[in-house]
This record gives structure tokens, C-alpha cells and sequence, in this order.
């Protein structure tokens, strides 16, 4: 995993003989990764003695940490409105979601420096570039052996102060972190999130991974143009100019027989990407290679990013085009294609993978203590370099389909539900009085749990069919209009069969069974062919019960 010795990382060198702020791992030669006091310390001081930069907060962390945002301007916006003064885009980048993953922290804070200290001030010349380097500051802080990467010895934990994997909360809404970042989505609008990671799957020579949102139910004109515009120019980019490989995200569909293909099938839209996909927002996941040493996978993530926000920002309009495009086609149209709520893996395209000859070995006691799914064998690389073109199994392909209605209606009861709507941004309406619609009523007939905890909850799925009548709706309902922009969020969240529904989080819980039975109950969401035809008032998240914290369940 060679590389140029590009103009990025000079600049980088630059800035320490510059006498102007160093990270943790430039002081340290990659030795350790900063701990939160010292990404804070860091950040503040580029900030203080720069006119392009401003610091303020996402929100605040389980156990009382602030968590940082960087705003990085021309103009020195500092909040939503200054920017829309300027008319320029928003771009997003996150990192240390996982805060065991933290190469891309280290190179967020080097990124910010290079941009506020104006060694990359071109970069904001038609955007402007949020940066949340420390996403998770509780588990970043719980130091240990908690990782298999090479480099750097103690890392934090993958999840938060609640014991919450982050990256599986984009639905349901549970962690303060998940609720800030919605906060800046709603405010700010970026038009690209990127999501910075690290992968420990199959053994490759690239030290970038990427993906974008592969949830069926996205927008096939944002998965197109990144697959067919922005990635192409960022791995030519990355390669020609810094010197580094790239490849698609994923791993071998089979170790031992690589040639069966390359899969990504983490596309439900619990996942960060794929939720913002659903959000009519380009979005990119950096998976780092957890296997390249540390310093590769610092440098090499600072050179991609880098490189993104070179691309976003000559195409700023062209992408501020494309999403609105798609926020008034998902309108106007969304309601009349059918939503998926099955898909199986299918070809997305060829890919080239610059991997290894591998051999088969036993697995020690404890590792199959540790890691159980390896079973009895494993595939581990040799020093002999192979690659592999493949197909890409990347693409849902819909195996199941329901028609979506005009609008859903949830019934009196479900406060938290509602404000779960509202904090996505999902626009909400209460019935002002009882009235009667034509409806479809899901008639449950069996609710079943999972057998175990998932993210601390059992997990609920349930059978039934649609029976359509006349419905007296009570006064307190509320009405989802499926003619706004977020629309592709709403089935997510409402249809019963969804696989990140409401219902399957758990919100509905109390009510699919019946009392003193083990029957099943009522699903309380109805689908509606039109607006109800009652006063409607328009709702915002302080006006509905306890909008505090999640269910109990």
C-alpha cells in the first residue's frame, strides 16, 4: 500500500514547522489516538486564530460531553440562516461513530486545521463544510484493547454512554447524539454526508472502502450519480493525485472462493447512509481498512475526503440541482411506486479487487469463543497478491412490495410515535375533531418477538392483511401526508412490515396484544386514500406529550 507523497500531506508538514496547531497522532508519529479533552483543545485553537472557521455543538452526550461541530466558511457563518445569506450548500463530515474507529477523527482534525489555517481555503469557495470529528466522545474516552486494527494500541468502544450502537439508531431515535445530528440535518440541509468507518471484513491491498445508500426505496437518480459521476472522479482523484487505492465497500460473498462476487448487504435504513439516502441526500460511507497500519489509513482517509470535498465543491450546483429535483419528484410522485419491504442482493456491477492468494486454517478455541460465526476454519492471506474482478453485489433487488396510500392516520395513544415523525422532520397534522374516512385497517394475525436483544430491544414482526372500510377517526389522531419531501421516510416508519418500522422498534408494543390475552390486538396506523376531511392543525415536537425520551418497553 504505497503512496505518493502528495501536496496534502506536505501541507500537513507545513503546518507544524508553521508553528500552527498538530494533532495527537503528528505529535505522537502515530503512536496513540486523542483522547476528547484533546480533540476540544485542538479544535478551539484552530478556530481562535482563524477567520474561516467557527466552533459550536451538535448536542450533548449521554455522559455530558459537548459535542463539537466545526463550521468552515468564506464568511464565517455561523448559523443556518448566515448561510443561506451566502446561497451555498452545506456539505457534512463525521467521524468516530464507532469511537473504536478513529482514524478518521485524526483526520478530520487535520482537515479542519488545513482549511481554517487557509492552506485549503479553495475547498469553501462554493460550500460549506460541517465537520463533527468526535461523533461519539463517551465511547472514544473508554480506552482499551478493544480493536484488531493495526494501530494504534488503545481505541475506544463502538458504543455510546447508553450501551447504544449509534449507527443502528437512524429510526427509532433513541441516543441524544442521533437526535442532535437530525437537529443539523433539519437545519442545516446538507447535501452530502460522509460517514467516516473502519472495516475489518476480507483482506484487500486498498486502504479507502466506500459506499452510498442502497435501501430500495431511494432515490435511483442519487444512487446513479454517484455511482456513475462523483465516485469514478474521486477514485481518479485519490489515485492520481495522493496516490491511493480505492474500492467499492464490502466483502468476499465466499473467503474461500472469492470469484463468487463482492456484497454489501447492510441496506436497511437503520444505517446512517442509507437513512440520509432516504432523506433525498447524496451520502457516502468511508470504510477504512483496519488491516493497513495506522498512519495509511490516517493519511489515506484525510487524502478522500480531501478529494470529495473537491468534487462537491466544483459541482455544488449540480448537486443542489439534483436533490432538489428529487425532494419534488419524491412529492409529488413517491406515493404512486411501490415501496419494498424484501430484497435479496443483486449484481450492481463489476469490481476489480486488489486482494490476495488465501489459505484455509484452523481457528484457535478462542477465537471461536470470541468470534463464533468464524466457525471451525478461516481464510487468511498470503504475501502473494491477487486480484479479482467480480461482480458487486450491492443492488436491492425488491422480493416483496405493498402499494402505498395517499396518507397513513395514527390513532389517539402514541405520543412517542408522533414525536419520532417530528424529529425526523416528517411533517405531522392533527385532527382538530372526530371525523369518518375510508380506510384500510392492517388485521394483525400473529405478533411475533425475536429471540433474543437486538440494541437492547426484542425485536417485534408482524402478519396480517389489509381490510379496507369505513373508519371514525377520534379526535386526537393524527394524519401523515405523503405528498411532502421526506415521504420515503414514512412507510419506513409506519408500514407494519417495514423492517426498521415503529412497530418493529417496539413503539407500538402495548397495543398488538390484547389485554389479559395472548390474541393478537389492533395495529393503531391506518392507510388513507385522502386527507381527512376535518380542521387539521399542524404540529411541532413541543406541542405532543413527553417528547423526553424513548418508550419503555
Amino acid at each position: 500500500m504505497r503512496a505518493i507523497v502528495s501536496g496534502a500531506v506536505l501541507a500537513m508538514a507545513a503546518s507544524a514547522w508553521a508553528g500552527e496547531p498538530v494533532t495527537v497522532v503528528e505529535a505522537t508519529d502515530y503512536a496513540r489516538t486523542s483522547l476528547y479533552s484533546e480533540v476540544v483543545e485542538h479544535l478551539e485553537r484552530v478556530v481562535a486564530g482563524s477567520n474561516l472557521a467557527a466552533l459550536s455543538t451538535l448536542g450533548r452526550s449521554p455522559e455530558g460531553r459537548d459535542i463539537p461541530l466545526v463550521i468552515l466558511s468564506k464568511e464565517r457563518v455561523r448559523t443556518p440562516a448566515e448561510m443561506a445569506a451566502t446561497g451555498k450548500p452545506a456539505v457534512l463530515v463525521m467521524a468516530n461513530i464507532h469511537a473504536g474507529e478513529v482514524e478518521g477523527k485524526e483526520a478530520c482534525q487535520m482537515l479542519v486545521r488545513e482549511v481554517a489555517c487557509g492552506h485549503l481555503v479553495g475547498l469553501l469557495e462554493h460550500q460549506v463544510v460541517l465537520v463533527v470529528p468526535i461523533f461519539n466522545p463517551d465511547g472514544n474516552d473508554k480506552l482499551g484493547h478493544n480493536r484488531r486494527d493495526a494501530g494504534p494500541e488503545l481505541a475506544g468502544v463502538r458504543h455510546n454512554g447508553q450501551y447504544l450502537d449509534l449507527n443502528r439508531d437512524y429510526t427509532k431515535l433513541e441516543s441524544p447524539e442521533v437526535r442532535g445530528l437530525l437537529r443539523v440535518l433539519r437545519a442545516w440541509d446538507p447535501v452530502l454526508l460522509v460517514d467516516m468507518h473502519t472495516t475489518n471484513g476480507s483482506y484487500h491491498r486498498e486502504p479507502v472502502t466506500y459506499t452510498t445508500g442502497g435501501n430500495p426505496n431511494g432515490a435511483k437518480a442519487l444512487t446513479d450519480y454517484m455511482w456513475g459521476a462523483l465516485f469514478p472522479a474521486v477514485a481518479r482523484k485519490l489515485q492520481s493525485t495522493h496516490g491511493w487505492a480505492s474500492v467499492p465497500y464490502g466483502s468476499f460473498v465466499n473467503a474461500e472462493h472469492p470469484a463468487k462476487g463482492w456484497e454489501n448487504d447492510s441496506l436497511e435504513a437503520r444505517y446512517g447512509t442509507n437513512y440520509v439516502a432516504l432523506r433525498n441526500r447524496l451520502t457516502i460511507l468511508d470504510e477504512s481498512y483496519s488491516y493497513a497500519d495506522f498512519r495509511t489509513r490516517v493519511l489515506s482517509s484525510y487524502a478522500f475526503v480531501l478529494s470529495i470535498l473537491e468534487y462537491t465543491n466544483a459541482h455544488a450546483a449540480e448537486i443542489v440541482a439534483l436533490v432538489r429535483r428529487v425532494d419534488a419528484e419524491t412529492r409529488d410522485s413517491f406515493a404512486r411506486e411501490p415501496f419494498a419491504v424484501g430484497w435479496r442482493l443483486a449484481r450492481l456491477m463489476d469490481v476489480t479487487v486488489e486482494g490476495f492468494e488465501h489459505v484455509k486454517v484452523a481457528t484457535t478455541a478462542e477465537e471461536r469463543v470470541k468470534y463464533p460465526w468464524w466457525g471451525e476454519f478461516r481464510m487468511k492471506p498470503t504475501q502473494t497478491h491477487r486480484d479479482y474482478t467480480i461482480p458487486y453485489m450491492a443492488r436491492a433487488e425488491p422480493t416483496r412490495t405493498v402499494e402505498l396510500p395517499a396518507g397513513y392516520v395514527l390513532l389517539p395513544g402514541f405520543d412517542e410515535a408522533v414525536v419520532n415523525l417530528l424529529r425526523h422532520g416528517i411533517a405531522v397534522e392533527r385532527l382538530g375533531r372526530r371525523g369518518t374516512v375510508e380506510a384500510e385497517r392492517f388485521a394483525l394475525e400473529k405478533v411475533e418477538t425475536a429471540a433474543g436483544l437486538f440494541q437492547g430491544h426484542v425485536q417485534v414482526s408482524l402478519t396480517g392483511s389489509y381490510l379496507r372500510g369505513e373508519v371514525e377517526l377520534p379526535a386526537g389522531s393524527v394524519f401523515v401526508d405523503m405528498r411532502q419531501p421526506l415521504a420515503r421516510l414514512v412507510p419506513v416508519l409506519l408500514e407494519p412490515s417495514s423492517t426498521d418500522s415503529l412497530a418493529a422498534w417496539g413503539f407500538f408494543n402495548r397495543a398488538l396484544v390484547r389485554q389479559w390475552s395472548t390474541e393478537p390486538g389492533i395495529y393503531p396506523v391506518l392507510r388513507v386514500s385522502a386527507r381527512p376531511a376535518v380542521p387539521l392543525l399542524v404540529l411541532r415536537e413541543d406541542e405532543v406529550g413527553d417528547a423526553s425520551g424513548p418508550m419503555v418497553h
